[in-house]
């Protein structure tokens, strides 16, 4: 991205709050003007006060001096306030911005992702862009006056000195701005090592019983010794360079100094200067180096805080699932009767997940959606959910694209069980009841459903039992049951998807839920993934997939009869129900 670009985004982050940068910038020009009156004001103490041994002047002035530090602390007051809500605003929205992009980005965005690692990123990329509220950043154009008056200020003291003084200026700016680019190159470094680290640890956490069970906790802490070596080498170079900005201002700003005084002896034993006029250069000469000096420090900053903020702007513009212009809430009220797939393809990553699919599903049906592993079955259920859009041709409800309606009315006709579900760090009962409108009676009729509700009543809590991180006091079965009562639970939905729905139940439970989801007439679409007979048996059609294309539609009998593959799935699954009913009579 290029650097205006960046900047334009700059200006655009700090919009909303121009009234208050007004009102700082104001109140700085206003304190700078004190500052600047400071000198002269000194410069009359010394010369017809103090030298002049007259007291009363000597009252006036230091009177004056007072006045006006008095002053600039009750308008610093005042800066103080604005500065607050500035300064605590801009990172508040910048946190709600990428907290909403995170939930509105599109699913698949973090397939390639890790979690903490996007989270890390985010964290530390505000924090950045945060510190251009910084009152140095706030204050460059008070910085800019403060230089052009001090230079008028410092010619009508004495023009030999202040030409000296300005050779040494563009010294300092041309060492600075050499420094900035390679500040700006060793941070993109950084912020890639960071990345890796914080994916390491994503990794380490979540997979932290593979780690030990593998024995690979050596392996593991080498590649993170790696990273954090680059991290030492990177930083230690970045502030290696800070450290030769900080030597190169400190090194012109003394010989200016040394220089000053000697040549201001001369200037005085010539008369052509008054000791006074000396202080008040030295004064002078200080109000405009340190805004040259903040203008070093800013080029530094914002080294730091450009590769931030192009990343940051990077992952605001991913895509996002924003509705298409023109669309429209679908209606509770509608009769929807059927949902129809018309030539649908999708592609992942290049590859063909879905090839010219089509199928239809009518009002009242239940059925089956069979495949072995990767063909097609989740792509599926992702494209009705609206998770991913087609790549070619389209998905319909009564002749209607999908994509007419907005994303939340249309998904709210829809129950998921999937085959992963994730359990908030929170109660029983809040997890069951996510959308906060259920009854107590609808969570526990949910639960019953479910086969959640005997094992809840066995906790010593019961429904406000605390799960942990992901449901992680649980077992499987027990996750799985709570997730399920949450979307057997959900109001108002009028198609239930059930994809592996039961896989951690126990042989027994799984019969009896299936028994009762096939025999259940209370949605009017019903999809389940699965690949027991005793299920397919008793649904209406059977969609079969392989490799993303739709192999057979039909009852379980007609694929049987008429379909290799399908025959193939269904004596595999056969052969492990045996091995699973023995077991649970085993146990039992």
């Amino acid at each position: 991205m290029k650097h205006n670009g960046v900047s334009l985004k700059i200006k655009e982050l700090f919009a909303p709050y121009r009234k208050n940068i007004i009102i700082i910038s104001v109140i700085m020009m206003i304190t700078s003007t004190g500052s600047f009156l400071t000198p002269w004001l000194t410069k009359q103490l010394i010369d017809i006060g103090i030298m002049g041994a007259n007291f009363s002047q000597t009252v006036l002035y230091v009177s004056l001096i007072f006045i006006i530090f008095l002053a600039q602390q009750l308008f610093g007051v005042i800066q103080f306030y604005y500065y607050r809500i500035l300064s605590l605003k801009i990172p508040l929205d910048l946190n709600y911005r990428a907290c909403k992009h995170v939930l509105l980005v599109r699913t698949k965005y973090f397939k390639d992702r890790n979690f903490s690692e996007v989270i890390s990123e985010l964290f530390q990329d505000i924090a950045n862009i945060s510190s251009l509220t910084d009152t140095q950043f706030l204050s460059s154009f008070v910085n800019l006056f403060k230089i052009i008056a001090g230079l008028v200020a410092l010619f009508l003291i004495n023009w030999k000195l202040t030409l000296f003084m300005l050779a040494t200026i563009p010294i300092k700016i041309l060492i600075s701005s050499l420094l900035f680019k390679k500040q700006e190159s060793i941070y993109k470094v950084i912020m890639k090592v960071q990345s890796k680290f914080s994916a390491w640890l994503g990794d380490g956490i979540s997979g932290v019983v593979e780690i030990k069970l593998w024995g690979i906790i050596n392996k593991k802490l080498s590649k993170l010794n790696d990273i954090l070596e680059n991290s030492m080498k990177a930083k230690s170079r970045l502030m290696f360079y800070g450290y030769i900005d900080n030597v190169s201002g400190s090194t012109l700003s003394i010989l200016f100094t040394c220089f000053l005084y000697l040549f201001g002896s001369l200037l005085i034993q010539k008369n052509e200067m008054t000791i006074g006029s000396l202080v008040s250069f030295v004064s002078y000469s200080s109000l405009v180096f340190e805004p040259i000096g903040i203008v070093s420090y800013l080029i530094t900053r914002l080294s730091i805080v450009k590769p931030a903020f192009e990343r940051f702007l990077r992952f605001l513009s991913t895509d996002t699932e924003t509705d298409n212009p023109g669309s429209v809430v679908l209606p509770d009220s509608m009769d929807i009767k059927q949902i129809k797939f018309e030539n649908v393809s999708l592609v992942y990553d290049k590859e063909k997940a879905l090839d010219q699919v089509n199928f239809t599903i009518n009002k009242g049906e239940k059925i089956a959606v069979i495949g072995f592993n990767g063909s097609g079955k989740t792509s599926i259920i992702n494209l009705l959910l609206r998770f991913y859009e087609p790549t070619e041709g389209s998905i319909k409800i009564n002749d209607n694209d999908i994509r007419s309606y907005t994303f939340e009315s249309y998904r709210s006709m829809w129950s998921l069980m999937a085959q992963d579900n994730y359990l908030f760090n929170d109660t029983i009962k809040s997890n069951i009841n996510i959308s906060e409108e259920l009854t107590m009676e609808e969570i526990v009729d949910g639960c019953k459903r479910s086969g959640a509700y005997s094992f809840i009543q066995e906790l010593p809590e019961k429904f406000e039992t605390q799960i942990g991180y992901n449901g992680a006091k649980l077992s499987g079965g027990q996750k799985q049951k709570i997730a399920l009562a949450r979307t057997l639970a959900r109001k108002n939905t009028k198609a239930l998807i059930l994809d592996e729905a039961t896989s951690n139940y126990d042989y027994y439970s799984e019969q009896i839920f299936n028994e009762e989801i096939v025999s259940s007439d209370r949605y009017i679409f019903t999809i389940i993934i699965t690949h027991r007979p005793e299920v397919l048996k008793k649904l209406d059609r059977i969609i079969y997939l392989g490799k993303g294309r739709v192999m057979g539609v039909g009852t379980f009998d007609e694929l049987y009869e008429s379909v290799e593959g399908f025959r193939d799935i269904i004596m595999s699954t056969q052969n492990e129900e045996v091995q699973d009913h023995a077991i649970y009579a085993f146990s039992d």
